[in-house]
């Protein structure tokens, strides 16, 4: 089993009474995350329920905590008082999740309990505000950069990321042109486990569509109630074909004719299911920046090409796969693009600092970048796939962050 890296953020609160609270995007390997920690910190004083099997659901069932309790020491030999760390997979199967954790919590502090759910609309209509101050969330969402080349097994490219590409050697030539192919593959076919460790492209594609497939069929009918699949599955592929660009709700509305609390909606609900993302204008209430008109993006640009039904890369897909691995990587406690009414862009501004990609850069005088560092006093970095042709410039290979 390999160890994600937000594993590293749940870690410190193993050891604390909070519940653990980990939502889940589809097929991101939540059995593997779910499983590493239990076999690593708890191995002999756990319990694993995964309430999509019928049989661990009807232990909880009953309505009663004190039935739950009743079974720990009837099936597992437990003392009243023996630590026990309790894993619960898909909790929002529970009719009321809340107010069992919460009793259970605050009654029996020998217990705890990680728990996780695949959708945060589903769990936040059932986790009410009871648990605020009990609870500690974690977003689970593809693979990063990094994470992929582990799962490659190119560990060793790994202490390479971060570093740009004034090549001065032969040896750093060729880890630049390995990691080039690799982060062409990930822009192609996205950071899912289970696509990843395939070798097959035609496999490839398969399990991407079924991860879309599925994805429609279960969490759009269960919990979005859209019967219109047909139609949703339309502005799904305007997204996607659009990604990387602005979202004009009225525009959607008007094409698809539904109406714009239609649209609304079904965004939320995109949004809430993780596969796709607001980013939203840089402002420091500076006069002039563009209205909150926000730019889309999907999780996974492997997903999206999918939808899309188009695998080339292009400069869309190259913005949305870096999208995607400083999101799922969680190195940016802020994402934002930049644009003014006289049309001066720049792709992202991360944490305050601006970054636009290229596909290739020729050293090229970029005005946006001048302008920006102008008005905000802020370094720049251009983002490419190719090597520096001009030093003049701070650029970076996709890995520098």
């Amino acid at each position: 089993m390999i160890k994600r890296w937000v594993i590293q953020q749940i870690e410190p609160f193993l050891t604390t009474d909070d519940v653990i609270l980990l939502y889940w995007a589809r097929q991101v390997g939540k059995t593997s995350i779910m499983k590493y920690l239990q076999t690593e910190y708890f191995p002999d004083n756990s319990l694993f329920f995964d309430l999509e099997e019928e049989e661990h659901l009807k232990i909880f069932s009953q309505k009663s905590q004190e039935k739950f309790i009743e079974y720990l020491k009837a099936f597992h030999d437990r003392t009243p008082d023996q630590k026990m760390t309790i894993f619960i997979d898909e909790v929002q199967y529970l009719d009321n999740p809340t107010g069992f954790l919460k009793y259970l919590h605050d009654h029996y502090e020998h217990l705890k309990f990680i728990v996780s759910g695949s959708s945060t609309l589903e769990i936040r209509n059932k986790m009410k505000d009871s648990m605020v101050g009990r609870l500690m969330r974690f977003d689970i969402f593809p693979l990063s950069f990094e994470e992929f080349l582990v799962f490659r097994g190119k560990e060793n490219l790994v202490k390479f990321i971060g570093a740009g590409v004034a090549l001065s050697s032969v040896n750093q030539s060729i880890i630049d042109e390995d990691l080039k192919m690799l982060y062409e593959e990930f822009i192609t076919f996205g950071a899912y486990p289970k696509v990843i460790l395939s070798h097959n492209i035609l496999e490839k594609k398969a399990y991407l569509k079924q991860i879309f497939e599925t994805y429609i069929q279960k969490d759009i009918k269960d919990i979005g109630k859209i019967r219109e699949v047909e139609h949703f599955n339309t502005l799904v592929k305007m997204l996607a074909e659009q990604a990387g660009n602005l979202v004009n709700i009225t525009e959607l509305s008007n094409k698809l004719w539904s109406s714009i609390n239609t649209i609304k909606e079904r965004l939320l609900l995109l949004e809430n299911t993780f596969v796709i993302k607001f980013v939203y204008p840089f402002s420091w209430n500076i006069r002039g920046e563009l209205t909150k008109m926000p730019k889309v993006f999907f999780i996974d640009n492997g997903l999206r090409n999918a939808i899309y039904e188009n695998y080339e890369i292009t400069g869309n897909s190259f913005e949305n796969t870096f999208f995607a691995h400083i999101n799922n990587a969680y190195k940016a406690k802020s994402i934002n693009f930049y644009r003014t009414k006289d049309k001066q862009e720049i792709d992202f501004v991360l944490d305050g600092k601006p970054y636009e990609l290229k596909e290739s850069y020729t050293g090229k005088n970029l005005t946006a970048l001048n302008a920006f560092h102008e008005k905000y006093q802020q370094k720049w970095t251009v983002i490419t796939l190719n090597k520096r042709e001009n030093p003049k410039y701070d650029v970076a290979f996709p890995r520098e962050v």
